[in-house]
This record gives structure tokens, C-alpha cells and sequence, in this order.
């Protein structure tokens, strides 16, 4: 039996594809062993005991591939971080989360000084429609739901207006 578990095999486990089980194992300061498998390519993989860890975190966090678990009805917030504000103050990640103080917490293990700036109480399916809404002008795609606004205030504004309309 060998003393690593293919990283591949683990996030089909686990029930992620490779790209995002990477992302969610790097987040876990955990870095893969490169290892030869079956067929003697050169794979990575995790030791037995960080893949247990792994395991464990997948099921602390909700995440179980084995169990049906309900969906919570999608109520949440809609926020507005800062990913940087002392370098690039109109650099903003737009999203949902049921959470805001969790998500920036997440944010900031790669934006230390990530600032949240606003929230407002939203549905899971207004999400695109928000996002669109405040990004219609002044504002460039960078990547992955963050933004480049010309005036901060202003997107700040659409959003007011935007939730404002909004069923309570």
C-alpha cells in the first residue's frame, strides 16, 4: 500500500475537479509530494496524513460527497471588499456569502489588508444581476469577480439603488 493518496483520486473523493481541490489544498498550507503512479507518470499527491486532514476539513467545512445535504434558501449578502486598499483603493471583489465577516477571512489569506466596505441583505439568484447592476459603468473585469471602479463611491451608490428596489 503506498503512503500517499494521488491528488487527483482525492478530489474526485472529495467531489472537487483538480483546478479548485489545488486551490482548496494550497489554502491549507499544504504542498503535494510529486510521486510516480501506476503507469510512472510523475503525479502529485498528498501524504496519507495530510489527506486525512483533508478529508476532515472537507467534512468540517459541510461538504460531504456521500451525503445529500439540503441547500440553505439563499439568503444572504451581497458585499463590497477592498482587496487592497492601501495600494489600489478602487480595486473591489463583488460576491455573495452567507457569512460577509467569513468571506473576507478567506479573503485575506492571499489580501492581508482586505476591507470590507459594504453589505446588503441578498438572495443567492440576485448574485449576477447585482453584479451587473454595479459594474455597468466605470468599472473593468480584472479577474474572477474583481474590479478595477473609476469612483468607489459611486458603485457604492448603484448598489444602493439596486438593493433599494429589491423585495425585503
Amino acid at each position: 500500500m503506498p503512503d500517499y493518496v494521488i491528488l487527483n483520486d482525492l478530489a474526485a473523493e472529495v467531489g472537487l475537479d483538480g483546478s479548485n481541490f489545488r486551490k482548496y489544498v494550497s489554502k491549507k498550507n499544504i504542498t503535494p509530494l510529486k510521486v510516480r503512479d501506476h503507469r510512472n507518470y510523475v503525479v502529485s499527491a498528498l501524504t496519507l496524513e495530510d489527506a486525512e486532514f483533508i478529508r476532515m476539513e472537507r467534512k468540517r467545512d459541510g461538504f460531504n460527497k456521500k451525503e445529500v445535504v439540503p441547500i440553505e434558501n439563499g439568503d444572504g449578502y451581497f458585499y463590497v471588499i477592498q482587496l487592497i486598499p492601501e495600494l489600489a483603493p478602487n480595486r473591489v471583489k463583488l460576491g455573495f456569502a452567507a457569512d460577509v465577516p467569513s468571506r473576507l477571512q478567506a479573503h485575506r489569506t492571499s489580501a492581508p489588508t482586505a476591507q470590507a466596505i459594504k453589505a446588503w441583505p441578498c438572495k443567492r439568484s440576485w448574485e449576477i444581476a447585482a453584479m451587473a447592476s454595479l459594474t455597468r459603468i466605470e468599472s473593468t473585469l480584472i479577474a474572477n469577480e474583481v474590479y478595477e471602479c473609476e469612483d468607489l463611491p459611486s458603485l457604492i451608490s448603484r448598489g444602493d439603488t439596486f438593493f433599494s428596489l429589491m423585495p425585503k
